[in-house]
This record gives C-alpha cells, structure tokens and sequence, in this order.
C-alpha cells in the first residue's frame, strides 16, 4: 500500500515507522525543516518539507496514486481541510483524521451519523474524512476499562462476549510454578493464555510455558468470568470506592464524565457485591475555570482547583486513603511522578496517562499499576484502519511486539473452509477466538474448529505480520 501522512510530529513519525515495517509505501510531509530533519534521518521512506495543506504539494507526494491519506499535525482543522481538498479531486482515496478537540470531533460525528442515518441526504461523510480518530476518546476508554477490572491490569476489549486482562504475577499467584498444561487440567480453569511478558520480553505461550513472578500474562475471559479469573490469579480486584482523578484537561475530562456517569456499571456491581462504602469522586486539577465547568456539569463529584505539590490539600481530602488515583493531565512526565508518589503515599491502586509504551517499565518499578500510552492508542487505532476491510480492530502488546488482530476470514483466504488441525501450526500466531457467519456467540476454537468464510477471528501474530494476516483476512482491500 501507498499512504501519505501529513505531519512528522511524535505521532506522525511512529505511524509511518510501524506502516514502514510493514512493507508499506509511506510519503511524510511536513513543513518544519526540524521534523523533517529527525524523521528523515530515523526513517527509510520519503520526507518531503512542504506545506501539506497544498493539492500542489499532496500530488508531488504522490496522493493520485495513494491507497489512503493520513492526516496527523497538530491542527484540527488544517487536518480536516486537508481531507476535504483530497475528497474533492481524489475521492477513492481512504482518508483518515486526527481531531484533537472533542466538542469538535463530536459535532463532526452527530453530522455524520444523521447523514448516514436519513435517507434523503447523501450518505458522503463530512468534509470526506472516512475515519475520525479523537486520541482522548480512545485514552479515555483504556483507562474506564481498567478501571472496571479494579486497576489490576489493562483490559482489552474483543466483541461483546470476551476481553483480554493482562495482569501482573505475585508470588502468591496460583499460576506461579505452574505450566500452561497444569492449568488446563484443573477444573476451575476455564481461560486461555494469549501472551505472556517475562524479564520484558514477550512470548506467545505453549504448553510447557511456566509462570513465574512478576511475569505479566494476558489472559482470554469471558466478560462475565472476569471476576472469577481474578480470584483465581489472586490479583487485587477490590472495588474502586474512592476514586481521586488528577488533570482534567481533554482525557481527564472525559474519563470524569464516565465515571460520573457509570460509577454502578456491570463491572462495580459485580466487583462490589456485599459492600457499602460510598463511592467518592474526587477531580483536582490546576485550572480555576476548568474546575468550574466541571463542578456545573457534576455536582455529584468533588471538584478541587489545585495540584500535586498541595500537601495540605491532599491531606485534608484524605486522597492519599483512596482506593484509585488516575493521572490523567496533558502533562505525561508530571503524570508518572503524581502516581507514583500518590502510590508512596498509600493510594491503592494507580493509573497514568502516558506519551507511550516505552515508559511501561520505568512506570512498573516506580509502582504504577496501569500505563495508558496515549501515542500506542492513536497508532493502533489508526493502523486498524489501514489494515483493509476486512480488519476490524489491532491492539499492540508486549512492548508493540506483537498484535491482537480481529479480522473476518474473506472468502479466498488460503485457510476458507479448513479446520484448524489441517492447517496445521504457524509459527508466532494464535487463533484465539471464533465466530462462525451468522451466529452471535464466540468459541475458544480446538483442532476440529472450522475457519469458514465470513467467520469473526481474532488472532495474535507478531507487529508488522501482514503476511499471515492476510493468510486470514485475504488480500488488504482499502474500504474508502
């Protein structure tokens, strides 16, 4: 594939990192000679240093002949300009956005869906932009999801049946000494083991795979069985009662309002059955006004102007005796140094907002339960995209090494029609879930699993994969 990305920043240059390891065709454009400078001395692929909102400058980097378009600078609306002009010369090009502010990327959407929804209008979506990305939308719901697990770990989500919970290993853990056959022998085990993460290194797992502390495993669930997986792992799912939200600019503000709003979710009914504390919200965050605002919006929670270096104000909140502390700011240096002292301090579980994966380790030795690494979210969401029509969803893990891919099996892939145990063993991948055409319930596949055309898979395979990923999902067919 060909694929044009505007914007060299941190974002930008990671995408076209990973599109590039993928074998891709990548053009990046930027107009600071300084990005332009560092992305191409880091990056084999073309960088051009021009303004990327001219059609003159778009075409000299080749978007007549380009599978999709990236917009990814700093600028909202330059982004959704720059589809716009596309869309009106180059109308089958894919094009995707990047929309920062979330009042916009709301408006953006309503119009959108009212479009697609009368049938009188013309169903072309706004300013021709086929897929809106809003990286806080997606942060924020990273963080709500670990928050429904208790803090115990990430959680990732599949379909509407199943999820995957990564979770670190205590000594104490009843997985710890055992094998990926011992377990599968025991009556009140009843998941799989996608990955495992051991001495920073990941691995898919085998039978004779062995647990040991501080490994970190990501386990197969059904939603309804998670509670019962965390009991048997040992890990801390106490129910979030109090809850301390620090940073509550675009991310923060979102996961506020979610948890406003859902605080008796599925999960905390389930999580909390025979408990009566009361739960507690409470926001601090450094902006007079942006406190205001959210004390308007949600009375029910304790909204607080002030910050980190506030002893006094910690202390007579009594944050430091909260169950959760989330460091949700814009600012991701000062978020791993809120939770990790909060964490000193005696908050039981903590999560942080961070600018990506790279700072998962230091995050684990300073005590931080979850890291939310907003770059990752926005490539992974992105990259779905990319990956053809038939991909609905990836997510990195393992330091981005490999993939959860959900994809739908097209009807001239090699493996149509085949059970798994003709297929035989591939190397570095799993097929973790099935869904076969017209049924609403998932399985755990087994040798005699059929992969038929038009199945629901998901799949782990190493980052970059595109190879065997097409042995499932066919040829990558750009949906624009």
């Amino acid at each position: 594939m060909k694929i044009v990305i505007i914007g060299a920043g941190f974002s930008g240059s990671q995408l076209a990192k990973t599109l590039v390891a993928e074998g891709n065709k990548v053009v990046l454009v930027d107009r600071s000679a300084e990005r332009v400078r560092s992305a191409g001395d880091q990056l084999d692929c073309t960088v051009i240093e021009a303004d990327g909102s001219n059609l003159e400058v778009l075409e000299k980097a080749g978007i007549s002949s380009a599978d999709a378009l990236v917009t990814i600078t700093g600028d909202d609306d330059t982004n959704l300009i720059i589809c716009s002009l596309v869309d009106a010369v180059y109308p089958d090009t894919l094009k995707i956005a990047r929309v920062r502010d979330y009042e916009h990327y709301r408006r953006v959407l309503e119009v959108t869906r009212r479009r697609r929804d009368n049938p009188d209008v013309a169903s072309h979506p706004m300013f021709g932009v086929d897929y809106i990305v809003n990286p806080d939308v997606a942060a924020a719901g990273h963080i709500m999801r670990a928050m429904e697990i208790g803090a115990t770990g990430a959680s990732i989500d599949l379909n509407d049946e199943y999820n995957i919970v990564v979770l670190p290993l205590a000594q104490d853990s009843r997985l710890v000494g055992r094998s990926i056959k011992e377990l599968a022998a025991l009556e009140d085990w009843n998941f799989l083991v996608a990955f495992i993460e051991s001495g920073g290194e990941a691995s898919l797992p085998g039978g004779e795979s062995v647990f040991k502390a501080g490994d970190h495993v990501g386990i197969l669930a059904r939603k309804e069985d998670t509670a019962k997986l965390l009991e048997f792992t040992g890990a801390d799912s106490a129910p979030m009662e109090r809850v301390a939200i620090f940073g509550a600019d675009n991310v923060g503000a979102l996961t506020v309002a979610a948890q406003a709003e859902s605080s008796q979710s599925f999960w905390y009914r389930l999580l909390s059955l025979g408990r009566s504390k009361r739960k507690r919200l409470i926001v601090i965050d450094r902006d007079v006004q942006r406190c205001r605002d959210l004390a308007e919006k949600f009375p029910e929670a304790r909204i607080l102007n002030g910050d980190i270096t506030d002893d006094g104000l910690i202390q007579s909140e009594g944050v430091c005796d909260c169950d959760l502390v989330v460091a949700a700011s814009g600012n991701y240096e000062r978020n791993l140094m809120t939770a990790a002292y909060l964490k000193l301090r005696g908050v039981g579980k903590a999560i942080a907002l961070t600018s990506d994966s790279a700072f998962d380790e230091i995050a684990g030795k300073l005590g931080i339960d979850v890291t939310v690494p907003m770059r990752d979210v926005v490539i992974d969401t992105i990259v779905s995209h990319l990956r053809g029509r038939n991909v609905k969803s990836v997510h990195s893990v393992g330091a981005r090494k490999y993939e959860i891919v959900s994809c739908e099996v097209s009807q001239d892939s090699r493996f149509a029609g085949k059970s798994l145990r003709e297929i035989g063993r591939i190397e570095n991948l799993l097929v973790l879930l099935v869904r076969q055409p017209g049924s609403e319930t998932s399985e755990i596949p087994n040798g005699a699993t059929v992969l038929n055309g038009g199945a629901q898979a998901v799949i782990i395979v190493p980052a970059g994969e595109t190879g065997v990923l097409g042995m499932f999902a066919g040829k990558p067919e750009i949906l624009a």
